[in-house]
């Protein structure tokens, strides 16, 4: 019987790992094998979901398989965003999925059924966008300035709508609310459109959502917007202030999305759709649809990306906490 050295054990351990490790790089380098499963946490027609349609054409001519968009809405994203969770982490099924999904909801849920910083590998931020704090026409607030002196004058009698509670949008209120010093009752909605409608109608008179959803009607002189909640002005509304200007200095409440897959997925897929992802945002075609919208195209490494993603659970669980907010 042939005697098992030091040297040999080590070499068939060595062989034994290649050979394990062979499949996996294998199946990297043969990635995607199958249509790829890109699962938004929301209803179709929102801003998740449209931006998610403008990249997965692209991601589609870059990788050699179709980019399917699969709705899966409820609980503020949180269905969606476990289903990704725990899915097979071989990078056909990929989350896109935002602040709400990756940082707000840790601090809005008391039993959140996944950790983002645990459950997932961050790929890449796809875009970000500005919430916009809007008022109806009539409504005699023509600044900010002018909308917190009548909160102070009425404290809690002045309301705001928002495309629903723990929204990108109720939450940045909040943040301004806390920065103000002034109280106003929430009237959450579900979803973006009949919050336009209600204040169009006169039935709410503020709203704060995302940028690109009043701008038809602020065009055509149905609302007014008093200010932007990115730490520059919106290409959108080029007159409109940022709330930083307006008197809160490094006020910033931007909503963002990006790409997610299943923890395990192996590093060499993820730089691989990074990279698609990457080449997708700097398409000048892609950049002008975007702009058009408002949308701000993200970039940076998934290491960048993740670490982000920790910043924004932080900033955000401080509002939540000071604030009470909570959701079942």
């Amino acid at each position: 019987m042939q005697k098992l050295t030091r040297r040999s054990a080590l070499g068939t351990i060595a062989l034994a790992a290649y050979g394990f490790a062979l499949p996996r790089a294998a199946r990297a380098a043969t990635w995607p094998e199958r249509p790829v499963t890109l699962v938004v946490p929301f209803p179709p027609g929102g801003s998740n979901d449209v931006v998610t349609r403008m990249v997965a054409q692209p991601l589609s001519q870059a990788l050699g398989q179709p980019f399917v968009v699969d709705n899966r809405p409820g609980a503020n994203g949180n269905i969606g965003a476990a289903a990704v969770a725990r899915a097979a982490p071989d990078g056909h099924t990929v989350l896109v999925s935002g602040n709400g999904q990756n940082a707000m909801n840790h601090g809005l849920y008391r039993n959140m059924p996944y950790d983002s910083r645990t459950a997932f590998t961050h790929v890449a931020q796809l875009a970000s966008l500005p919430n916009a704090l809007v008022v109806a026409e009539g409504f005699p607030a023509r600044t900010l300035q002018d909308l917190v002196r009548l909160a102070k004058e009425k404290p809690g009698d002045l309301t705001f709508a928002s495309p629903g509670s723990g929204s990108s949008g109720h939450l940045a209120m909040a943040m301004l609310m806390r920065a103000a010093g002034i109280e106003m009752l929430h009237v959450p909605y579900r979803g973006a459109a009949p919050a336009i409608t209600d204040v169009i109608a006169g039935q709410v008179p503020i709203v704060m959502i995302n940028v690109d959803i009043p701008l038809p009607h602020v065009r055509a002189g149905r609302l007014r917007v008093l200010a932007v909640t990115s730490e520059a002005r919106s290409p959108l509304y080029p007159e409109a202030p940022t709330v930083a200007e307006s008197g809160y200095p490094g006020f910033s409440a931007v909503g963002w999305l990006g790409l997610s897959v299943p923890a395990g997925t192996p590093p060499d897929i993820v730089a691989r759709l990074h990279d698609a992802a990457a080449g997708a945002l700097q398409d000048p075609a892609l950049r002008e649809r975007f702009a058009a919208s408002g949308y701000i195209p993200g970039q940076g490494s998934s290491a960048d990306y993740a670490r982000f993603i920790d910043a924004e659970i932080t900033k955000w669980g401080s509002v939540t906490r000071d604030l009470n907010i909570v959701l079942e």
